[in-house]
C-alpha cells in the first residue's frame, strides 16, 4: 500500500458493530502546529460507540477514535519539541481508529520508558477524565471521602487509584463479584454492589466529592450522599432520562453539582490537561503505582469484534485494538 494511503475504520452509517469497515484512505498531512503520529494502538470510548449507534454526531471524515499510541511520524510547520521516532499517547478529538492520526502537537503526551507502548493506547482518555474531574472539578484534596460510581470501568479503574494516591478515602460501586473484587483489588477502601444492595442505603456516611457515569435519575440520589460542601461531578448519562434536582437540598449542603465533557473543552484547556497527564499520571504507570485495566485486545482487522465486547455487561476496564506491533 502506498504511504500516501492508509487503512482505517470507517463509519459510514448509524448501526450495529459491523457497520464499522476497514477502508483504504488518504494518509493526513501535519499542518501548522500538529503531529502526525504512527498509531500502535487505541482505546475505546463510549463516545465512538454513541457516534456508531447514531445517538451522537459522527466524526469528521467518518473516522473515529479519541485516543491512541504510537509514535511521531511527522511534524507540520512550527512545532518543537518533538522529533520522529519518539514514543507518545495523544488525546484526539476523532480520528485513532486508523494507522496514523493528525494531532496538535500539545495533544501528545511522551510514553515514559518501561511503559508499554500498547498499554499507553488506554491511558489518555481515562487518566485526563479521572484527572480532570477528581482535580479541577471535583478540587479533591487529601483526607476527603470520594465515592466513584462505575469504579471497575475504564475511568473509574484509573479515578479509584488516582484518588488513593492522592490521598482520597475511597468508595467504589460496581455490580457482580467479578467487578467488586476488581474495585478492592485496586484500593477501594469499601465497594459497594449496587446490583444487590441501595447505594444510598449502603454507604458508610457522606462524600465530599462524587463521580457519577449515570446521570438521570441518580441525580437525586447522589445529592443526598453529599457531604456539605460537596462536589457531585456527573461524567456520563449511561442511566438514561431525566434527572430531578432539589435545588432546596442542594442549597442545605451548601454543596455543588457540575457535568463535564472532554470534547467540549477550548484546545489550550485540553492541552493543559494532556501536561498534567503527562506529568502527574504517566510516570505513575509506568513505575505501577497506578495501573490500567485491560478487558482484552483486538487486532484492527476485528474491530468489529471490538466494539462487540465493549458493550458486554461483563466488561471491565479498557478494551485496545492493535493496529501494528512493528513499532
Amino acid at each position: 500500500m502506498s504511504t500516501d494511503e492508509m487503512r482505517a475504520a470507517v463509519l459510514k452509517r448509524a448501526g450495529g458493530p459491523d457497520v464499522l469497515t476497514l477502508d483504504r484512505v488518504r494518509t493526513p498531512g501535519p499542518a501548522a502546529g500538529e503531529v502526525l503520529v504512527r498509531v500502535c494502538a487505541f482505546g475505546l470510548n463510549n463516545a465512538e460507540v454513541l457516534q456508531r449507534r447514531g445517538a451522537m454526531p459522527g466524526p469528521p471524515g467518518g473516522i473515529p477514535g479519541l485516543e491512541c499510541s504510537g509514535v511521531v511520524a511527522a511534524t507540520g510547520p512550527g512545532v518543537t519539541g518533538w522529533e520522529p521516532g519518539d514514543r507518545v499517547a495523544a488525546l484526539a478529538r476523532c480520528g485513532t481508529y486508523a494507522e496514523f492520526v493528525a494531532v496538535p502537537a500539545g495533544a501528545c503526551m511522551r510514553v515514559p520508558d518501561g511503559l508499554d507502548l500498547t498499554v499507553a493506547a488506554a491511558a489518555p482518555e481515562a487518566a485526563a477524565t479521572a484527572w480532570w474531574n477528581l482535580v479541577r472539578r471535583g478540587r479533591m484534596r487529601a483526607g476527603e471521602r470520594v465515592l466513584i460510581h462505575g469504579a471497575a470501568g475504564g475511568v473509574g479503574s484509573v479515578a479509584v487509584q488516582l484518588a488513593r494516591q492522592l490521598g482520597g478515602y475511597v468508595v467504589g460501586t460496581a455490580r457482580g463479584d467479578r467487578k467488586t473484587a476488581l474495585c478492592a483489588e485496586l484500593g477501594c477502601h469499601d465497594v459497594i454492589d449496587y446490583g444487590r444492595v441501595d447505594v444510598s442505603l449502603s454507604a458508610s456516611g457522606l462524600f465530599d466529592v462524587i463521580l457519577d457515569n449515570q446521570g438521570g435519575p441518580a441525580v437525586a440520589a447522589n445529592v443526598s450522599l453529599l457531604a456539605p460542601f460537596g462536589r457531585l461531578v456527573i461524567v456520563g448519562v449511561q442511566a438514561g432520562g431525566p434527572g430531578r434536582l432539589d435545588a432546596a437540598e442542594l442549597m442545605s449542603r451548601a454543596a455543588e453539582v457540575s457535568s463535564s465533557s472532554l470534547g467540549r473543552l477550548d484546545d489550550d484547556v485540553r492541552q493543559q490537561l494532556c501536561r498534567n497527564v503527562e506529568r502527574e499520571v504517566l510516570p505513575r504507570l509506568a513505575d505501577g503505582a497506578i495501573r490500567v485495566v485491560v478487558d482484552s485486545r483486538f487486532g484492527f482487522e476485528d474491530i468489529v469484534g471490538a466494539h462487540e465486547r465493549f458493550s458486554a455487561p461483563d466488561r471491565v476496564g479498557k478494551v485496545l485494538v492493535t493496529v501494528t506491533d512493528d513499532i
